[in-house]
């Protein structure tokens, strides 16, 4: 069985009705988040995302600010090796939280944080003149 040193082009993940799809960073691109869920639809890139290296793989977090609120989502993105196809499904964590603010910003704001059990799949790509491909 051959296995793959290159780490996935492309993580879906997906929770209750929320999807995100990360593209790291490759060929001296920014990395790139898209979401869809309850709080609309949302295109993040480069700085906006934060990215760390931890014991559970990486750690991707971004923020979305509201009116009266910031909802942060953080997810774990593992570590992956590829067997002989272009796929590989996984389960990971992850953890919601929103910090609530008074429209004076003063007492009463509050903050809540929520686990969250996120499947995904993580797929290599190839590119080639027409674009990305699935291998």
């Amino acid at each position: 069985m051959a296995v793959q040193s290159q780490g996935p082009d492309l993580y879906e993940l997906s929770y209750e009705e929320t999807k995100i799809t990360f593209v790291p960073a490759s060929a001296g691109g920014a990395p790139r988040l898209v979401y869809s869920g309850p709080l609309g639809e949302h295109s993040i890139e480069g700085g906006a995302l934060q990215l760390h290296d931890s014991a559970r793989g990486l750690e991707v977090s971004f923020s979305l600010d509201t009116h009266l609120q910031t909802v942060t989502l953080t997810v774990f993105v593992p570590e992956l090796e590829f067997a002989d196809r272009g796929e590989e499904r996984f389960h990971t964590v992850g953890i919601h939280t929103t910090q609530r603010r008074t429209i004076a910003g003063g007492p009463g704001a509050s903050m809540t944080a929520a686990p969250l059990e996120v499947e995904g799949i993580a797929r290599l790509l190839e590119y080639g003149a027409a674009g990305p491909t699935l291998l």
